[in-house]
């Protein structure tokens, strides 16, 4: 009876050491290497490190007359006032109209106030109208070049 006794107790007492340590280590355990437990602040200042990268600010640009305003991979364009034409990529392939859900191909008259996406940095982007002789404002997030 005691040599059982005791064999429940070493085992229990064995059980008890290898348990802790895996249980110290698993994941979703606050204060462990795999959740570590940190500062507000430090959950701020990544949340502003994520946010401020992808959210760049708007910038209004002017196209003229015989100016084409070429747009990067991931760059958006939102025109504002005149007459606009996609132009098409090295490829043939056109501008994301996000508005209208639609491909515009090169020389489509693109929308006012739709919200077009650069795909690839392959020279796409937009001109004024061959019709119109004013000048155009585009409302232009990420990296953009005009020539």
């Amino acid at each position: 009876m005691k040599y059982s006794k005791r064999l429940v107790s070493l085992s229990l007492a064995a059980v008890a050491l290898f348990t802790v340590p895996v249980y110290a280590e698993a994941p979703g355990v606050p204060g462990s290497a795999n959740d570590p437990v940190v500062t507000k602040s430090y959950v701020d200042q990544k949340i502003a490190q994520v946010t401020g990268s992808s959210g760049k600010s708007l910038v209004v640009e002017q196209l003229s007359p015989g100016q084409v305003l070429y747009g990067y991979e991931g760059t958006e364009f939102i025109v504002r006032t005149g007459r606009v034409v996609a132009v098409s990529g090295i490829n043939g392939d056109g501008l994301t109209d996000i508005t209208a859900g639609a491909d515009l191909s090169g020389g489509t008259l693109v929308g006012l106030n739709h919200l077009l996406l650069i795909a690839r940095s392959d020279s796409r982007g937009l001109r004024l109208a061959d019709d119109y002789n004013g000048i155009a404002y585009i409302m232009i997030r990420g990296k953009y070049s005009v020539e």
